[in-house]
């Protein structure tokens, strides 16, 4: 038999493994939690763990409620910011290996008795936009019942981003799919008028979905799609409105975090056959605010594209996505109102465009940059694209092409007279990246960096690239 321990603490049942986070959990919260210790040995570790979920996560929302309402849910629930809840929902993704049906409804469960209500048709309270003294105690409290609820779906999205990636492994009834689908796309609906100190979380609380919606379309990437084009078809039949085109917007920004499977060859085909019905839209869409949405959701998209692919991608749906945009998009690119929007997009298409596309263009594309470097400095983005091209561009062992040396030399020239301007937060433009992948595909091959430089090459200053 086991030596007893000297140390006077209680032992778990020899079925449940020892937790890290076991000596700071509340005896007092725990106690009122009954689990029936005749459960079969997974049972019991499931009920245990989301007990502990639940406690713990009942003292994060008391801790969120007792801080000041513009402090931003991010800085308290984050990732990173309690090492014990971290833990805690990575043992929950590795048992939802075995249980991710159950788990997930025990999660909805949990989310809906948390929010007060138990049917669909939920939404967030909404906020008195009068300024009577006599209003003020109730909006108050009513923005703080709205922190509660936002924190709810913070560790709700937390949970389900790392459990949602058990699926491969587990399938689930499309039932429970299409309510997470149904929740996240509930999120993405644009709140005509809102206003309040909770506004900066809404948008948080958005993104986080999106990253739920990311994780999804790896393994129900037809149901995303499905969701997202009958919304998307929605809306476009409404009279276009500001608040039509808002709506459009955060359904757009909803699909950020999709990333397009390399493998197996149908998945990618799936992922780009989605990309050009978005593109055509992109193509007949007349509003510059969507237009330019959509062109950050491809670059988003493209740029994780452009770091993997380390051969030319002999794709016709990639190929047809690429000939359709880039000729609309370069034209566009040229007009000071789209610039900043689209000049990213002309560079992603480049860099996953087939050799002789590329060697097509791309010369036209460098001599473009040259021709707007006097208003890129206007904007505070960095003359470093330009140096890049003296570097690798003097690497590269180009066919004999008087015309594409010639331009090389030419920016060469132009990189060293501006080395000395002043730099801008952008380091890394679309030159840098188009250098690389002549380098690429004039070689065949990749260079040491070229995969970091890739994944920098895009600048979008109104929202961060996420790679």
């Amino acid at each position: 038999s086991a030596p007893v321990s000297s140390v006077n603490r209680r032992r778990p049942p020899p079925s449940v493994p020892p937790l890290l986070w076991e000596k700071h959990s509340s005896t007092a919260a725990m106690s009122s939690i009954t689990i029936d210790p005749e459960l079969k040995p997974g049972e019991f570790v499931i009920k245990s763990l989301f007990a502990e979920f639940a406690v713990l996560a009942e003292k994060k929302i008391d801790m969120v409620m007792a801080e000041p309402l513009e402090k931003p849910l991010s800085r308290s629930l984050q990732r990173g910011e309690d090492a014990q809840f971290d833990q805690l929902i990575s043992s929950m993704s590795s048992i939802a290996e075995h249980c991710l049906p159950s788990l997930l409804r025990t999660l909805f469960d949990w989310y809906r008795r948390q929010s007060g209500t138990e049917d669909e048709s939920y939404e967030y309270r909404p906020r008195s936009s009068t300024k009577s003294k006599g209003d003020e105690l109730h909006r108050d409290k009513d923005f703080l019942l709205e922190r509660r609820d936002l924190a709810i779906d913070f560790i709700f999205c937390l949970v389900s981003v790392e459990v949602l990636k058990q699926i491969p492994l587990h399938p689930v009834p499309d039932v429970l799919v299409h309510e997470v689908l149904h929740l996240a796309f509930k999120h993405f609906k644009h709140k005509e008028g809102y206003c309040g100190p909770n506004t900066g979380n809404v948008h948080i609380i958005a993104d986080l979905y999106a990253e739920v919606i990311g994780i999804l379309t790896q393994s129900k990437f037809q149901a995303v799609r499905k969701k997202f084009i009958t919304e998307l078809k929605e809306l476009r039949q409404k009279e276009q409105s500001p608040y039509v085109v808002q709506s459009i917007i955060s359904l757009i920004m909803g699909m950020k975090f999709f990333r397009v499977k390399m493998y197996p060859v149908e998945e990618f085909e799936a992922s780009f056959q989605f990309m050009q019905e978005c593109a055509q839209y992109f193509l007949e869409v007349k509003d510059k605010d969507i237009k330019h949405a959509l062109a950050g959701l491809f670059v988003e998209i493209l740029i994780p594209v452009a770091a993997a692919v380390k051969n030319e991608v002999n794709v016709p749906c990639l190929k047809n996505f690429v000939e359709m945009l880039y000729q609309t998009t370069f034209d566009l690119s040229s007009r000071k109102k789209h610039s900043l929007a689209l000049y990213p997009l002309v560079t992603c298409l480049l860099c996953v465009s087939q050799k002789q596309f590329f060697l097509n263009n791309w010369h036209i594309f460098l001599q473009n940059c040259l021709s707007h470097l006097k208003f890129f400095f206007n904007v505070h983005v960095s003359p470093l694209h330009l140096h890049s091209v003296s570097s690798h561009g003097a690497s590269l062992q180009m066919p004999s092409n008087n015309s594409i040396r010639k331009q090389i030399e030419t920016l060469q020239v132009s990189a060293a007279l501006h080395l000395n301007a002043a730099l801008g937060p952008w380091c890394i433009m679309g030159s840098e990246c188009v250098c690389v992948c002549a380098h690429r595909k004039l070689r065949g091959r990749w260079a040491v960096h070229d995969k970091q430089i890739i994944a920098g090459c895009a600048f979008f200053p109104s929202t961060p690239v996420l790679v």
